[in-house]
């Protein structure tokens, strides 16, 4: 499987219904040769019923802990970033 170099060659992947998990998703592999990581690109608004999809399914329900990387200071962006999310595989 090719592996791929720039999160900005992932396709974002939107799946239909209310709640999907993450056998809904076509999973890349996402690094370098040395080391890569299967990854699936959805779409920011969505990751709720990503988490709640996962949580659902019977054979093996998934549990999250949210958790912040940095604060920033207030109107310290200068500019938007990529809409997408990206979820590490298991």
């Amino acid at each position: 499987m090719e592996i791929i170099e720039s999160i900005d060659n992932l396709q974002v992947q939107d799946p239909p219904g209310e709640d999907f998990s993450s056998a809904d998703l076509e999973w890349v592999k996402f690094g370098t040769a040395e080391r890569c990581d299967d990854v699936a690109l959805i779409p920011y608004d969505r990751v709720d019923a990503f988490i709640i999809g996962e949580c659902s399914c019977v054979e093996c329900p998934t549990r999250f802990h949210i958790e912040r990387g940095r604060k920033r200071a207030r109107r310290s962006l200068k500019q938007c970033k990529n809409d997408g999310v990206c979820v590490r595989g298991w």
